[in-house]
């Protein structure tokens, strides 16, 4: 119950997150998001611990993740116009739709959702991205200096995501292969 009330949580942030950033709180922004990324290690580790796992919440928690880093990346991109943080972005939103379409296609073979969690590259994929978008949150603070920093940062979420997507092909063709 209690974590898949955290990916609710996350699944609602992203809309205050916003809102304080476009008022200029950004350090509240800032606190806010990381709660809310903090949520993410939190809800996993109670359904772990405490054995209350479900596909409802394995489900609710890839789905909050996404509306949380997705919806303040395009927020941050709009807000910005920077073409880099543009392509980022894309690519980000487009390996998630990919992977979560990739996850849907194997539960739906008959693959155990529990086979197809994230990798090491997903894992430090999405500390690099909450870490990044954290910062963004605040980088009004530091300049263009600090900007351009973080965008170098979220460049690494982004390799590491095109890795576990890769990954994700790799046990997709092993299980198309039997």
């Amino acid at each position: 119950m209690i974590p898949n009330l955290l990916s609710a949580f996350r699944m609602i942030a992203f809309l205050p997150v916003i809102i304080l950033f476009s008022y200029e709180y950004y350090l509240t922004s800032f606190f806010l998001f990381t709660a809310a990324a903090w949520s993410d290690f939190l809800d996993g580790f109670l359904a772990r611990k405490y054995n209350i796992t479900s596909n409802l919440g394995s489900l609710l928690d890839l789905l909050a993740d996404k509306i949380l880093v997705s919806s303040i990346l395009i927020y941050l991109v709009f807000y910005t116009g920077n073409a880099f943080l543009l392509i980022l972005t894309i690519i980000i939103i487009v390996r998630e739709i990919s992977i979560s379409s990739l996850r849907l296609f194997l539960v739906s073979s008959g693959v155990e959702i529990s086979n197809i969690t994230p990798d090491k590259y997903g894992k430090l994929k999405t500390f690099l991205q909450m870490f990044s978008l954290s910062l963004l949150l605040i980088y009004p603070y530091f300049g263009e200096v600090f900007f351009l920093s973080i965008l170098i940062l979220l460049m690494f979420s982004t390799l590491f995501s095109i890795l576990s997507f890769l990954n994700y092909l790799k046990i997709w063709s092993s299980i198309e292969e039997k």
